[in-house]
């Protein structure tokens, strides 16, 4: 499957992001978080509401892949409000 690294920049209000991996043929944005911190959980939470309300005017799909190194506390909770966030943008 052909994709982007990091190649992808998308304009959000005064701030440019830029997705890890973009999938064009399946209108896929792709962006990994890694959590090795208790501070970084909510740094995490952060961003990753960011890069939806962002990636999501340009690509349909998006995946977001958490390493986590054993920080997020509520695994269920992290899991639930995030899926809820992308729920209602749709």
């Amino acid at each position: 499957m052909n994709f982007k690294r990091e190649q992808e920049h998308i304009s959000y209000s005064s701030k440019t992001y830029i997705p890890d991996f973009t999938f064009d043929s399946i209108n896929c944005a792709v962006e990994g978080k890694f959590c090795d911190s208790d501070r970084r959980e909510k740094e995490m939470i952060a961003e990753i509401n960011d890069d939806i309300q962002a990636y999501s005017t340009k690509y349909k799909n998006l995946i977001f892949v958490v390493y986590d190194t054993g920080f997020i506390r509520d695994e269920p909770k992290f899991k639930q409000t995030l899926s809820l966030k992308v729920s209602l943008l749709k």
